[in-house]
């Protein structure tokens, strides 16, 4: 486990993960109320341990924990929302959208079935749909136990550390993503929204919205306005061109629908 602070009081908690992508970037803030985190991992021993770690280096007491924010549903941000939860009777705040989703795929396990018509829909060969089924059910362990989720909504004002941040709504990644935004800090904490050398998965999954990549492209273009300095993102590492990078994802896109067209 490695953790670093970004800014006075910011600190970046990188935890390792059992997959292809080896880590996520989750983030805690520290105010005179108590600590905020922003994402939690997946429920393995590894992330616990990494957890444990970084509250006993920074003399943190589990009721210390005043809130937990998800930017998202999937596995590496919501899974130890509910061990967190449990440690320390934080609540757990998410989008309506991706709340929702959460209880679908984790907890009533609905989409298993959908997944594999869908895939078979399209023409995946049967052995393709296999492996994801096998790998999505691999994952459902690292999401218990469930945390007792409360609801965040877009442009919403919400305390991180000291200050306040502004929930923006950010879908296409999943359809409930949000990022949080503190305007005179210049500071962008993008979850997997924007990332700083990869492309976010776009995915369209059953019950999601009907076209993924058309939200994905408007949320990027909406975030252009925004006055940032600092992006710090859930993979690889912090940047600060946020104009640029959302420049090369926007031609990276229409290059791919081109080839796809031809």
């Amino acid at each position: 486990m490695m953790f670093q602070e970004i800014q006075p009081g910011i600190y970046q908690v990188k935890l390792p993960m059992p997959l292809k992508l080896d880590h996520v970037n989750c983030y805690a803030l520290q105010g005179e109320r108590g600590w905020s985190l922003i994402d939690t991992g997946l429920n393995t021993e590894q992330c616990r341990e990494a957890w444990r770690e970084f509250l006993a280096a920074k003399h943190i007491q589990p009721g210390d924990i005043r809130e937990i924010y998800l930017t998202h549903f999937h596995p590496d941000h919501y899974g130890a929302a509910g061990w967190l939860q449990e440690l320390s009777g934080a609540p757990v705040y998410i989008s309506r959208q991706d709340a929702a989703a959460a209880q679908e795929f984790w907890v009533h396990e609905e989409v298993k079935g959908n997944t594999g018509a869908l895939f078979c829909a399209h023409g995946m060969p049967q052995g393709l749909i296999d492996g994801v089924l096998h790998s999505q059910r691999k994952l459902l362990p690292y999401t218990r136990p469930h945390p007792r989720l409360s609801l965040i909504s877009a442009n919403q004002t919400v305390p991180l550390g000291d200050d306040d941040y502004q929930i923006i709504f950010t879908p296409g990644h999943s359809d409930g993503h949000v990022c949080f935004y503190h305007e005179q800090k210049g500071l962008l904490f993008s979850g997997d929204h924007l990332l700083s050398k990869i492309t976010s998965n776009v995915s369209y999954w059953p019950g999601s919205a009907p076209d993924p990549l058309k939200s994905y492209l408007s949320s990027i273009k909406n975030n252009y306005r925004l006055d940032c300095r600092l992006v710090l993102p859930a993979h690889g590492d912090i940047f600060h061109n946020l104009r640029a990078r959302i420049r090369q994802l926007a031609v990276h896109h229409v290059k791919r629908l081109k080839v796809m067209a031809n």
